[in-house]
Parts: structure tokens; sequence; C-alpha cells
């Protein structure tokens, strides 16, 4: 059981020292664009079939 301890210890040791405010938020600008993009095509999907619903019943929903 000791053994599990020291690797569990290891293991939180080289997270705290890995992950920095640097490395994370760089990691996050690189796939800001896809998330944008994401975020537009999902509103676009929603108002599209908003639409495409309204039309079949012969109204304009918007």
């Amino acid at each position: 059981m000791e053994g599990a301890a020291k690797g569990m210890s290891d293991i939180v040791s080289q997270l705290t020292t890995g992950i920095t405010s640097s490395g994370l938020f760089g990691t996050v600008s690189e796939i800001f664009p896809f998330i944008i993009v994401m975020i537009g095509f999902a509103f676009g999907y929603k108002v599209l079939r908003k639409v495409v619903k309204g039309a079949s019943k012969g109204k304009a929903n918007v």
C-alpha cells in the first residue's frame, strides 16, 4: 500500500507541475476557432429546423 501512496503523490506532483496557465490557454486558443464554428453551426441548424417545420405547416416562423 505504501507504493500506491507514493505513486499517487508522484501523479499529483506531475499534474501540478505539468499544467500551467500558458499551456492551458495555448491549447484553448488552438481549439477556439473550432468551438466558434460549432456554436454557429448549432445555431444555424436550430433556426433552419424551425423554419422548415413552420413551412410545412404554412407558417412563417423565425
